[in-house]
């Protein structure tokens, strides 16, 4: 029997499942799109750019509002916006249709992600919160590991493919808003809302760990929505690989990330997150590093990139556990809005620029790119990532703020 925390942080973490597969298939896309469209190297960086700038807006505005209304009415209606995203961009005539529509897709998640984080951690036993907050993530992988599955026989019709690929996104979303009106308003939030105004009596640690947790995203993601949306393509152009091969390279990915938020999912409680995050990081940018000198190699990068994703999964969760918990309840929707909206920035100007990078300085120049970016977080995580396992929301409340 399911207890009902993690029923709640399973119908949260649909909003992830949602993501991760929109943005598998926004990848798989591209290999169609591209020559429907005739698309430059630019038109791609916009389009796959897009879900991410709206994921900025999203989380600001709505993780402010839900912070103010609560969580619960930003929880069930947000992903209206992904869901009339995914048919806009399944029928879009022209190039700036199918932008507004992924735009709208990414304010959809940007929305959903910070409310949904938020509650579940309110709502949850202190003894597991994070592996029940580790769910959203784990979630958002496997939604892109489906995603491959989905696509992979739908590559068959040619340069239309891309239209059934961005609107099975919408059925996701569709189902999450189905079962997620059962789901009441957090308790913590309805107690603390009668407070005149929210007292921070440490506003430099307040700071610390809002740049802390955002700058770790900006970093993650930086990395991650690079290959989350062109490895496919990658694979394809660079390393003159099949488009099957490529798509199932990119699904493994996924389960890499996958096993990495399962690590964290069972042993972030019993361990802590920090004992989690610091090798993680470290071995990150090690890597990283390392992968410039495999890139002739397409069995070596290929299982180079799933360990590098199952890194991710560890870092990209423990930091996404810390930004739904580490702050006080009155401004943690809106906290967790402004780290997400800083990762999502990370995933917006990665996915801008590569394919002028592609052109420029070459996969290798990428690699070596992204180590550099990866180094500081690496050299910075042991000295500021906190011990907050086994604590109650109220409790690090009061011993942070």
């Amino acid at each position: 029997m399911v207890s009902k925390d993690t029923y709640i942080a399973v119908l949260a973490g649909m909003g992830g499942f949602s993501d991760g597969f929109a943005l598998l298939l926004g990848g798989s896309a591209l290999l169609s799109l591209s020559h429907y469209f005739r698309l430059t190297a630019g038109a791609e960086g916009l389009i796959i750019s897009a879900p991410f700038l709206g994921s900025i807006i999203g989380a600001v505005a709505f993780g402010r509002l839900a912070d103010l209304l609560g969580r619960r009415v930003i929880f069930l209606n947000v992903l209206l916006f992904f869901l009339l995203g995914s048919m806009i961009s399944a029928l879009a005539p022209s190039i700036l249709v199918l932008i507004a529509g992924r735009l709208m897709v990414g304010m959809g998640i940007g929305g959903d992600i910070p409310s949904g984080l938020a509650l579940v951690a309110e709502l949850s036993d202190s003894r597991k919160r994070g592996g029940l907050l580790a769910i959203q993530s784990i979630l958002w992988g496997l939604g892109g590991a489906s995603a491959a599955l989905v696509a992979l026989p739908l590559l068959s019709l040619g340069n239309i493919a891309w239209r059934p690929l961005f609107g099975l996104g919408a059925i996701p979303p569709l189902i999450t808003l189905v079962l997620r009106r059962e789901i009441s308003e957090s308790w913590v939030w309805k107690v603390k809302r009668s407070e005149v105004e929210v007292r921070i009596r440490n506003r430099g640690r307040y700071a610390l760990m809002l740049a802390f947790t955002s700058a770790s995203l900006f970093a993650w993601t930086f990395i991650l929505a690079i290959f989350a949306n062109y490895t496919p393509s990658i694979m394809v152009s660079t390393m003159g690989l099949s488009k099957a091969y490529a798509l199932l390279i990119g699904g493994a990915q996924w389960l890499g990330f996958v096993a990495g938020g399962l690590m964290v999912l069972r042993y972030c409680d019993r361990i802590g997150r920090r004992i989690l995050l610091i090798p993680a990081t470290v071995g990150e940018a090690a890597l990283l590093y390392a992968s410039i000198f495999l890139l002739r190699n397409p069995l070596w990068i290929s299982l180079t990139l799933v360990v590098l994703w199952i890194l991710g999964g560890v870092g990209y969760v423990v930091n996404s556990v810390y930004s739904a918990e580490l702050f006080p309840t009155l401004l943690r929707g809106t906290s967790s809005g402004v780290a997400f909206s800083m990762g999502r920035l990370g995933g917006y100007v990665s996915t801008l620029i590569l394919p002028m990078l592609l052109l420029s300085i070459r996969l290798a120049g990428v690699f070596a790119l992204l180590a550099v970016l990866m180094t500081p977080l690496a050299l910075t995580c042991p000295l500021i990532a906190p011990r907050s396992e086994g604590k109650g929301i109220d409790e690090l409340e009061r011993e942070y703020y």
